[in-house]
């Protein structure tokens, strides 16, 4: 068979293809494998699969010039950091990121390791510092795999009072903590800075599958990206997210954000199923946009799993002459909101499985069916603005400790001054007199049978199920 040339090695050179053909040391293929390969890709682009393992970076991967129905798949066990940015396919070849071999779901963590006790050099004041190498904000540092928690990130180097508070220096890229008991990388077997970028960036994509990844330890989202369409996530494990600064509010305080799975801005055609989020520091799952003229349709959240965000599922749409419809939430279970790591380190503590902040837009095809909502730091539900003949909810399963079923705000669907609640919520501490005084009316739902009844009545929602427990997850 006559040899395939390859005058110029391009990075996906350096991949391991269904052949099975390894990897050299000069990230070249050998001149056998270029015959395999040869044979392996000279029907259709559509037949290329890419075996990745630990010796390819990320960088190779995302250099691949990736055809439509080509399958990118990572060894299982393995890890890659930095961020994945993935290419679009078309309706008929999509383009799959998926995993191989035997093991754990493959990692994609944009994170860095400071866990060397060399990283680590303690200062005159008795604060540790390391070089971090982000360009970006770091947004938390993870401790032990998450088994030890986490730092808390405060705004200052002054402010640095407490054992395990942390600073990122924008200007040196440093990370500053207060560690009491010694070198941060002795005193733990495991340091992860996570950096404000996606694990995952997948803006203005489409026609594009993922498959049984595991994402961690990014200050930004888990999945983001915005004007996506024909997306499919399936048995994903996200966790670990969230926590750098997407401003800085009129008082000078940073405002953190971070989502497991988003959706922002344009959204057709998505199906997210099977995936287990958690620890998150705003939303699990969401999709939602500001942005004018954005259609956001055919949304299916199903049979996730998500636990320990502060919202479980968030939804708003407010751009002008958007729309949004035929969004469905089904069989999914959410548990235990704001029992995570972000809730304690907010200035506004809001825990709820469902977010609906504030909607201008209708939603027809709204439909949250056949989900359990179970315990939340705060409420089960919070609605900042009318919903009723604006969703179908029926099945539904919700469990309270005692806590209330749902918070309303009253707040109007036209004529809204401010459309974020962290705009009206100037004084840091969730008050409800300030967030409603566009909207009187709200009111919560308390947790009993009548209380649930009467938040059923007040929305048209139903018929659900409710029950009081004291069981802990």
């Amino acid at each position: 068979m006559k040899k395939t040339e390859q005058p110029n090695p391009s990075p996906q050179e350096a991949v391991i293809l269904e052949a099975g053909i390894a990897k050299t040391s000069a990230g070249r293929l050998p001149d056998e494998a270029d015959a395999i390969a040869e044979a392996a890709f000279g029907r259709t682009p559509t037949d290329r699969v890419y075996r990745i393992d630990e010796a390819i970076s990320l960088d190779e991967v995302n250099a691949l010039d990736l055809a439509p129905g080509a399958t990118v798949l990572f060894q299982r066990g393995g890890l890659w950091r930095g961020q994945l940015r993935v290419r679009s396919g078309t309706p008929e070849h999509p383009v799959t990121y998926g995993a191989w071999g035997e093991g754990p779901s493959p990692i994609i963590q944009p994170s860095h390791d400071l866990g060397a006790p060399t990283s680590w050099r303690q200062e005159a004041d008795g604060l540790w510092c390391a070089e971090t190498g982000a360009t970006a904000d770091i947004g938390n540092v993870i401790l032990d795999h998450g088994e030890a928690g986490c730092l808390f990130k405060r705004g200052s180097r002054a402010a640095l009072l407490n054992d395990r508070d942390f600073w990122f220096d924008p200007a040196t890229c440093r990370v500053i903590v207060r560690s009491d008991k010694g070198n941060p990388a002795t005193r733990w077997a495991s340091v992860e800075c996570a950096e404000k970028i996606h694990a995952i960036d997948q803006g203005a994509a489409h026609d594009v599958v993922y498959d049984s990844l595991a994402l961690r330890y990014g200050a930004a989202h888990g999945i983001g990206g915005g004007g996506v369409k024909r997306i499919t996530i399936r048995r994903c494990d996200v966790s670990w997210i969230g926590g750098g600064y997407l401003y800085v509010d009129t008082l000078g305080n940073g405002v953190r954000y971070g989502n497991g799975i988003e959706l922002w801005g344009g959204a057709e055609d998505v199906l997210v199923e099977g995936c287990r989020v958690r620890q998150c520091w705003d939303a699990g799952l969401t999709n939602q946009s500001s942005m004018t003229g954005k259609l956001q349709r055919d949304i299916v959240w199903k049979g996730n799993e998500v636990s320990e965000c502060e919202y479980s599922y968030e939804f708003w749409q407010q751009g002008d002459e958007a729309a949004a419809r035929d969004v469905r939430l089904e069989g999914n279970v959410f548990r235990d909101a704001g029992r995570g790591w972000g809730h304690l380190q907010r200035w506004n503590p809001n825990a709820a499985h469902l977010m609906f902040y504030d909607t201008t837009v209708p939603t027809p095809g709204f439909v949250v069916t056949d989900n359990v909502f179970s315990r939340s730091a705060d409420v089960l539900a919070r609605i900042f603005n009318e919903w009723r003949g604006e969703a179908v909810f029926s099945g539904n399963v919700w469990e309270s400790g005692g806590e209330p079923i749902c918070r309303f705000h009253g707040r109007p669907r036209a004529g809204l001054v401010n459309h974020y609640p962290d705009h009206l919520d100037q004084i840091h501490c969730d008050n409800r007199t300030e967030i409603e005084s566009e909207g009187p009316g709200g009111c919560d739902f308390e947790a009993t049978e009548a209380g649930f009844r009467r938040f059923e009545e007040a929305f048209g929602f139903g018929p659900d199920s409710f029950r009081l427990t004291n069981e802990e997850h």
